[in-house]
Formats: C-alpha cells, sequence, structure tokens
C-alpha cells in the first residue's frame, strides 16, 4: 500500500526565497507537490498565503489574484487565506534627523493556519507522510509533535537560502530546492 502524502505549502515563504535567489516567480505548486511526492499516493496539497490588499496595490493584487484563480484548477489542491496587515514604524534619520514612517506587510494567521492543519489531518490519520514547503522555524514545535507523538514522518524542502536550520534538520527526509529540482517545476 503507497504511503498518503500531504503537502503544505508556505506559499509567501516559498514566493520571497525563489523569487531573491533565481529571479523568477512562476513556480507552479502543483507540479512542486507532485515532484516532491513522486510514486506514493498525493491526498492533497495546502498551500497558505494572504491576499494583497487592492488598495495598497492594485497591479499586485490583481496578478496575485489571477494566480490563486488559477490554483483552482489544480487537483485536489485547497487555499487557506490569511490576512496580510500594514505595520508602519516611526523612525528618525541618524544624520539629518528627519522623521520618517516606514510601511511593511506582515501576515497573519497563515503560519497559525498552516500548522492547525497539519496537526488537526495527523489527527485525524488522513496521512502517513507531511511535506512541508517552508523554510519557516515558527512550524518546528508542530512538526515535533506530529513526528513524536503522532508517528508520522515529516519531509521539508525549501531552498538553501533562507531555511531554517533547526526545520531542517527535524525533517526525516529534506530536499533542497535547487535550479535541478526546480527545473520540472516552472509554469513556462
Amino acid at each position: 500500500m503507497p504511503e498518503r502524502v500531504m503537502v503544505f505549502i508556505d506559499g509567501s515563504n516559498l514566493y520571497c526565497s525563489v523569487l531573491k535567489i533565481f529571479k523568477r516567480r512562476d513556480v507552479d505548486p502543483g507540479k512542486l507537490a507532485r515532484n516532491l511526492v513522486g510514486t506514493r499516493e498525493l491526498i492533497r496539497t495546502y498551500y497558505y498565503n494572504a491576499p494583497i490588499d487592492p488598495v495598497e496595490d492594485a497591479v499586485g493584487a490583481r496578478e496575485q489574484q489571477k494566480f490563486f484563480g488559477a490554483l483552482s484548477w489544480i487537483p485536489s489542491f485547497e487555499k487557506r487565506m490569511g490576512k496580510l496587515l500594514v505595520r508602519e514604524t516611526k523612525y528618525k534619520c541618524p544624520h539629518c534627523s528627519k522623521e520618517s514612517i516606514y510601511r511593511t506587510h506582515v501576515q497573519k494567521g497563515v503560519d497559525t493556519r498552516m500548522c492547525v492543519d497539519m496537526i488537526t489531518l495527523a489527527v485525524k490519520n488522513r496521512y502517513d507522510v507531511a511535506i512541508i514547503v517552508s523554510g519557516d522555524a515558527d512550524l518546528l514545535e508542530p512538526i515535533r509533535f506530529i513526528k513524536e507523538d503522532l508517528g508520522k514522518r515529516i519531509e521539508n524542502a525549501f531552498t538553501l537560502e533562507g531555511w531554517a536550520p533547526d526545520l531542517r534538520a527535524e525533517a526525516d527526509i529534506k530536499t533542497v530546492l535547487d535550479a535541478t529540482f526546480l527545473t520540472s517545476c516552472w509554469k513556462t
């Protein structure tokens, strides 16, 4: 009987890392999941991200929604959305003393949703192996619980840059998402 595998993809984490390293942003999450699973049984892929606010970035939001729409065509694929919140920090220039506001965006609910799904589905015995596509060390404790207390196998796949060493060390199998691996995972 083939191993039942579920893939959990931290979309923003993957997107930022791949863009930084490969200067591309067209990884196909469906192809990526199938390549990671190989000949085993892919039960479902879960993809986590947060939508861009169209008021903040109309073009980026439109492109992202087009991408999200394309995900609905991938078999056995679920999107899980968090929120993107604006964070403003006031700072004073050390050279000219001019005060400015630095705006950034922070995802909320994405890591938590991913952890809840991984644990809940493991407790319900819906998979034998979880493949985590993320470099985020925030996932470490849930992964330990799934592995040690529930007896599931954990695989972790990510780019070498941005891959938390503790997370990588905890995985039973580690897969480096390098240029060779990603060759068959690009959309075009």
